[in-house]
């Protein structure tokens, strides 16, 4: 081997190339062979020569998922899957229902509720202060209670006055109108009921000016008075 491995490394130092000098030395020494290795070294003096063991092929990587065993498990989970909610028609659809109806109340919640223009607190040149809240309730100060809605361009506001059979419920319709910025609002009375009961001769085309959030009623009254409907007088 040694004599072989002369013949290869000769065969390197002239040029040849490791594939070259392999194949010209396999031609005349068929037993030689390269693994990388240096040649066995001589044995020790007194010892019989026992050739290196050759390096065993790495074994074929395993791969990591046997798709195989994947695929069929897959398989069978989706069998079980199909047939649970087959034998479970009731509840899948229940739940589904819910879930819709859910979303459907979420949606709803997320619309921004309409707003007017008389919603807030008004104040009228007396000092008292007008609530138009949201949710269609009035407050006047009175303490009574009482309920406000808008019909085209009138202002309907019924309130209850006193407890029981005493109670009093007063209905009372007012023409209403607002400045460009809808900071000032004038109103007029065209009618009053009590307990059902025509009352508005007591209160017809009375007509007042109202101004929203003031501070200073006549200073920001002022701003107004020239543009007064030609219908409050």
């Amino acid at each position: 081997m040694s004599e072989a491995l002369s013949y290869h490394d000769g065969l390197i130092e002239q040029g040849y190339t490791e594939e070259e000098a392999v194949e010209h030395t396999l031609r005349y020494f068929p037993d030689f062979s390269l693994d990388g290795r240096k040649p066995d070294p001589a044995p020790p003096p007194g010892f019989d020569f026992i050739p290196s063991e050759s390096k065993p092929e790495d074994e074929a990587a395993q791969p990591l998922v046997d798709l195989d065993v994947l695929k069929f498990k897959a398989g069978k989970f989706f069998d079980k899957s199909r047939k649970w909610v087959k034998d479970n028609q009731k509840i899948v659809y229940s739940a589904s229902g819910i879930l819709v109806a859910l979303v459907i109340i979420y949606m709803v919640f997320q619309i921004p509720a309409s707003t007017h223009p008389i919603e807030g607190s008004w104040t009228k040149a007396d000092g008292q202060i007008f609530e138009f809240d949201m949710d269609g309730t009035f407050d006047d100060g009175t303490g009574n209670d009482a309920t406000w809605e808008i019909d085209g361009d009138e202002l309907i506001i019924v309130s209850t006055v006193g407890d029981g059979d005493d109670a009093t419920e007063i209905k009372q319709t007012l023409k209403q109108g607002f400045s460009d910025d809808e900071k000032a609002m004038w109103i007029m009375w065209v009618g009053l009921e009590i307990n059902g009961e025509d009352a508005s001769s007591e209160v017809e085309n009375t007509c007042i000016l109202v101004i929203k959030d003031s501070s200073s009623y006549s200073e920001d009254a002022s701003k107004y008075i020239s543009k007064r409907p030609s219908w409050c007088e």
